[in-house]
């Protein structure tokens, strides 16, 4: 399973984004995005033919696990973003390596995490074919976000002291 960090970040965007949008006073975008989250539910459990039941403990599972992956490839991408890899020294490249190999394995523990839940909830079956569901998905969620052309948000910038981060 090889999930980017920009197909990551968008699902997250997609899932996340009926909150952002709430805040915002302009009810068609809210509509829109609405729009879109609905239809990303419709699609996981059209392609992995959940149950009502299932779906209702599916997502809650699903969207902690998604939320929890971005988190921790944010916290990777802000800690190396401004730094471009070509003028890295050989200290750096060495920790930038430790970094993403890191990464990589919070990745795997995530999944296993989220599909030792979902067993409980789902049959193994469904679970083995979340990967294929999960690329199906994104890009039809893609096409729908075109369609209904959405409003880009933007980032908010936090001011707090106690953002430097270990």
């Amino acid at each position: 399973m090889r999930i980017t960090l920009k197909n990551i970040v968008l699902i997250l965007g997609f899932v996340l984004s009926g909150q952002i949008m709430a805040q915002k006073a302009d009810s068609t975008s809210t509509n829109k995005v609405g729009e879109v989250v609905s239809y990303r539910v419709t699609l996981f459990k059209k392609k992995l033919n959940l149950s009502e039941s299932e779906s209702k403990q599916f997502f809650p599972i699903y969207d902690t696990y998604i939320a929890d992956l971005t988190k921790a490839k944010k916290v990777f991408r802000n800690k190396w973003k401004k730094k471009p890899l070509e003028t890295l020294t050989e200290e750096e490249a060495n920790e930038y390596f430790n970094d993403a190999l890191a990464l990589q394995q919070k990745e795997v523990d995530l999944f296993k995490t989220c599909s030792e839940q979902l067993k409980s909830v789902i049959p193994m079956t469904k679970i083995v074919k979340l990967a294929s569901a999960e690329r199906e998905v994104r890009r039809k969620l893609i096409e729908k976000a075109n369609e209904v052309k959405l409003p880009k948000t933007k980032k908010k910038t936090s001011g707090s002291a106690g953002s430097n981060v270990n």
